[in-house]
């Protein structure tokens, strides 16, 4: 009567006690009332029924998660405490008694022996193959929660019979009773799906069944009750019936009937945009936040793989993301995509977990979840299975060619993928030379653990680029990057990213302007959205004067990722470097507008304020970069760019002085030649800059291959024969007309 009682929680711990000589069970005490009381009462809503639903395969998921199937999941067996928590009670049943069914309402558990084909579980719950003796798995105990759900919404169990021989006959064979009208079409359609004869037409997990669920509530897809519903972050304000439409449509129809009429997308309104938002970290350790941030890193990789997206947001525009409260609307809005991917990662032991769900980013339906279980030694088939699952949902077709590389060919090394994972989490920005060492020496690690696996070479080759570029001599580090980039080409000539580093090496370093552009091409017929791709073939473009094309492939690297600083700054390097000054202040000054503290894209701002006479913008502009450096004495392209900027504005004695720095610091630290040969030729000294530029092409740097670029500002410089055999040995290709 009172609606009050206690159960005993599922969680037994064993407590010894000094005044008994023997062990006890103590069990938690809950105070409540067990969801077979609730259901007899006949006070549950319908939004209230979905909600204790989604409760219960939450719980369901936790404990299918680690191994754990429940097999007698009924209302006796879930419990609602005063506080307004579900628990399921009594799990791992080893021995069970079988008497007659009767007559009232409890139902008591089926008497069979735990033997191999024996049958466990209370009868009117079991699923088909629990009733035939075979094995059960979690979508077993999801047939219960199905049952558990249908009699919370129509006060009666899906399969009746006065014997358990006539429940079972039912079970196997018989469709249930219709619900009641209360009940709407798309939560008939899930409740069908959890009661279907096989396994494997139903929900792949519980996990996948509470986000359905969830959508569906968070719809307001119930008849109204002003009941509390579970929402997802971020969607507290949907009560659009299209997402219960959308959950119909996906019990029953196939991905691309369901992506046509839930978005109304048609062929004429193709999926060809999308953005991964950062993975949440399930694990429960925040030491393996490198796992899922590789993890993220290596979706998008893949997902830059397929020709049929247009774009495929970079990694350096959705990370802000992370944790945010900004509505999916505006994201969508700001990165001016399609559609969205966001999920969780779980990891237990060997064994990962992956839970996505699509979402339209201009309505915010929900389209699609699904959860992935692999063995971490499958985690490249896990991405390629991720990937395919989401192009089938939005209509897109892979090209066979496409399939194949998406295909990995043989299981990961575990402790090799874990070394690159954590190369690539410490390599990152490359910006902190003693991360990048690190980096260095994890992916040396993986290489170790597994020879043949060419991202870590890609990545031990990249990785030595960067070194090159600003803190090591290119003879220090290049040979490795060469050598690397060529193995990871040799062991997977379909990773686009390999030839993307080997084409770095062959610009910076071979100087191969040919060879570089063939491997720049070949990645990007591979992964048409690699952003490093993107960015340094539009360098190389730059320096062999082909300025439409590079100006074209830098905005390309743009759209892949609109919210990247560093994407915009590259491309006001490249107007710059195409002589385009005027362009390049518009693009920065907006730039910097919107991020006030913005450091590098000043100093680029400065050089192109100098480059079009605005010498005392350039002065300026260049002070208040290093103003707000936090260590600009430590920089060489701070102490550079000013030594450039004074040089411009004839403050010769200001640049002297900048350039003794210069000279200063390279005896502490690295300093590219090529710094001081700009320096030199901002004052006009022509000898000055004619020797570090000699100096650069004897350590084979990097700037080398952008000489001309600046031999067009300094005429004297030009003509000086040495600077003039310089730039013939580079054997440039003859300027388009």
């Amino acid at each position: 009567g009172s609606g009050t009682g206690s159960g005993t929680g599922s969680d037994p711990s064993l407590e010894p006690q000094a005044s008994s000589p023997k062990p006890f069970l103590v069990m938690e005490l809950l105070e409540g009332e067990s969801l077979r009381e609730v259901i007899s009462s006949g006070r549950l809503t319908v939004a209230k029924a979905v909600e204790y639903a989604r409760a219960i395969a939450d719980g369901l998921a936790a404990a299918h998660d680690k191994g754990i199937i429940h097999r007698d999941l009924k209302p006796e067996n879930v419990f609602l405490t005063t506080d307004g928590r579900i628990k399921i009670l009594d799990f791992g049943l080893a021995k069970l008694r079988q008497p007659e069914m009767a007559a009232g309402t409890e139902t008591p558990t089926a008497s069979l022996e735990t033997a191999e084909g024996a049958v466990m579980g209370t009868v009117p719950y079991m699923a088909p193959e629990q009733v035939r003796g075979e094995p059960a798995d979690q979508r077993s105990d999801l047939f219960a929660l199905g049952c558990v759900l249908y009699e919370m919404l129509a006060g009666r169990r899906p399969f009746g019979g006065g014997t358990s021989a006539e429940i079972t006959a039912a079970i196997l064979k018989e469709d249930p009773e219709p619900l009641p009208d209360r009940v709407p079409e798309a939560l008939r359609k899930v409740i069908a799906r959890c009661l279907e004869k096989r396994p494997e037409d139903r929900f792949d997990s519980a996990h996948d069944l509470s986000l359905t669920l969830g959508a569906l509530n968070s719809a307001a897809s119930v008849p109204p009750s002003h009941e509390a519903s579970f929402v997802r972050r971020r969607w507290p304000h949907l009560l659009a019936i299209a997402i219960a439409a959308a959950i119909a449509l996906l019990v029953i129809l196939p991905p691309e009937a369901l992506f046509d009429r839930v978005t109304g997308m048609t062929e004429t309104q193709p999926i060809r945009s999308i953005a991964i938002l950062p993975l949440e970290n399930l694990t429960g350790d925040p030491d393996q936040q490198y796992f899922v941030d590789g993890l993220h890193e290596e979706l998008i990789a893949t997902f830059a793989r397929i020709s049929a997206f247009d774009k495929v947001i970079a990694r350096t525009s959705v990370m802000g993301f992370r944790d945010t409260d900004t509505q999916i609307r505006e994201i969508g809005r700001l990165l001016d995509v399609d559609v969205l991917l966001e999920g969780s990662v779980r990891r237990s032991g060997d064994v990962v977990r992956a839970t996505l769900q699509l979402i339209d980013a201009e309505t915010e339906d929900h389209l699609w979840a699904k959860s992935f279980d692999r063995s971490l030694t499958d985690i490249l088939s896990l991405q390629s299975e991720m990937a395919e699952a989401v192009t089938r949902e939005v209509n897109v077709s892979l090209r066979e060619s496409e399939k194949g590389r998406l295909a990995p060919t043989k299981p990961v090394n575990l402790e090799a993928y874990d070394a690159y994972l954590m190369g690539n989490h410490l390599v990152g920005s490359g910006l902190v030379e003693d991360e990048i060492v690190k980096g260095i020496g994890f992916y040396q690690l993986a290489i170790e653990k597994d020879p043949d696996f060419a991202r870590a070479h890609a990545g031990l080759a990249r990785a030595n680029c960067v070194l090159a570029n600003r803190f090591r001599l290119a003879a220090e580090v290049m040979p490795t990057a060469l050598a690397s980039a060529r193995t990871a080409v040799q062991l997977d000539d379909g990773l686009g990213e390999a030839h993307a580093v080997l084409g770095v090496v062959k610009f910076n370093w071979q100087w191969d302007w040919d060879g570089a552009e063939s491997e720049f091409r070949r990645a990007l017929e591979l992964e048409p959205n690699n952003i490093n791709a993107r960015r340094d073939y539009s360098q190389l473009l730059s320096a062999l004067r082909r300025n439409e094309e590079a100006v074209t492939n830098q905005q390309r690297a743009i759209e892949l990722s609109p919210l990247s600083r560093r994407a915009r700054c590259d491309l006001g390097w490249v107007y710059f470097f195409t002589g385009q000054n005027e362009a390049a202040v518009a693009l920065l000054t907006d730039f910097i507008q919107q991020y006030p503290d913005e450091i590098w894209g000043r100093l680029i701002l400065s050089w192109a304020y100098s480059g079009m006479g605005r010498v005392t913008d350039g002065l300026k502009t260049a002070e208040k970069a290093r103003d707000l450096h936090p260590a600009p004495l430590d920089d060489p392209f701070v102490i550079m760019s000013l030594a450039n900027a004074y040089g411009y504005a004839h403050e010769y004695e200001r640049a002297d002085d900048e350039i003794k720095r210069l000279l200063e610091l390279r005896r502490a630290q690295y300093v590219p030649p090529s710094f001081l040969a700009y320096a030199y030729g901002a004052v006009d000294d022509v000898n000055g800059a004619v020797v570090w530029w000699q100096r650069a092409f004897e350590e084979r740097h990097g700037h080398v291959a952008l000489i001309r670029i600046f031999l067009d500002l300094k005429p004297k410089i030009k003509a000086d024969p040495r600077i003039r055999a310089i730039v013939e040995s580079l054997n440039f290709p003859e300027d388009e007309p």
